[in-house]
């Protein structure tokens, strides 16, 4: 047990201020490289290394005129580097815009292991427009929600059982895949009104392939088509029927419920993927990549 001597010392005022300067960060750690300090190791190395190559550099150098945004090294007045920073979106852009080469390098302890020194480098240039720098990966998130259920009618007319116009009441979860911006692949409140709306547009309506269409008027649509049980002819409202390319299976209407949601989806998203069920215990899942964002090119009008 501490002395009464000791006690006051620990009391003092005097240094409880120290430890609490402290506390607030009130001493600094430097690095050195080359008789010069640096605010991390992770600086010094790069310091080094430039200094290595004979390469000339300059310090927390504005990337542009005016800009408030400084690089951590700026090598021959044309490569910006930046160092140990969480680079956001719009400083990405602004990097970009400068007419410089730009480069980011990290090092994350929580990524490193005995197979991977956790360090990444990347040159901005390769980076899409928005896209954060996050090792590169892509992720995975998903939304399932009460508000994804529709019913809906359709006809197999090469089916016996389901060639009789018949409904179920389905639900969908969605899966978006892309490379995460600010940490997000995209934002599930930005995510969800979309979705909903693409479900809201197939609820209680008729779903059949267009081929099966024999006729067309400003407010109908003629279908004619043979099954099992006989030859079927239809005049159903436009406003009620959403016409397939294909057979109004389940897979096609997981297609159809796709091809509303991909063409919304930021530039960041690189597949969707919709699971749609039919009834309980029974579905699809359709994972479509959004490359050349070429899910929106689907059916006629």
């Amino acid at each position: 047990m501490p002395n009464r001597k000791a006690k006051d010392i620990l009391a003092s005022s005097q240094l409880l201020g120290q430890l609490s300067a402290l506390d607030r960060g009130g001493y600094a750690r430097t690095h050195q490289a080359k008789g010069k300090a640096y605010r991390t190791g992770l600086h010094a190395a790069v310091a080094s290394l430039l200094g290595s190559l004979g390469l000339e550099y300059d310090l927390d150098v504005p990337v542009a005129p005016g800009s408030k945004m400084t690089a951590d090294f700026l090598v021959g007045g044309r490569t910006a580097i930046f160092v140990g920073r969480g680079l956001s979106a719009a400083e990405r852009r602004v990097a970009k815009a400068s007419g410089k080469r730009c480069v980011a390098i990290e090092m994350s302890a929580a990524r490193s292991d005995s197979s991977d020194s956790g360090l990444r480098v990347a040159d901005l240039a390769d980076e899409r427009d928005g896209a954060d720098l996050e090792d590169g990966r892509l992720q995975t998130i998903f939304l399932d929600d009460p508000s994804f259920n529709f019913d809906y009618a359709h006809i197999l007319p090469k089916t016996e059982k389901c060639s009789v116009m018949h409904g179920h009441t389905s639900s969908a979860l969605v899966e978006i895949i892309g490379s995460p911006v600010d940490g997000m692949v995209v934002d599930f409140n930005d995510a969800k009104p979309i979705i909903k709306k693409a479900i809201s547009d197939l609820d209680h309506k008729l779903f059949i392939s267009e081929k099966y269409v024999v006729g067309r008027t400003p407010t109908h649509v003629e279908l004619r088509f043979s099954t099992v049980h006989g030859d079927f002819s239809l005049r159903v409202p436009k406003e009620t029927t959403v016409l397939l390319e294909g057979e109004a299976t389940v897979e096609n209407l997981a297609q159809e419920l796709l091809r509303r949601i991909a063409p919304k989806m930021p530039g960041n998203v690189e597949a969707v993927g919709v699971y749609v069920y039919e009834g309980l215990n029974k579905g699809t899942h359709l994972l479509a990549s959004l490359q050349g964002r070429g899910a929106e090119k689907r059916r006629k009008p």
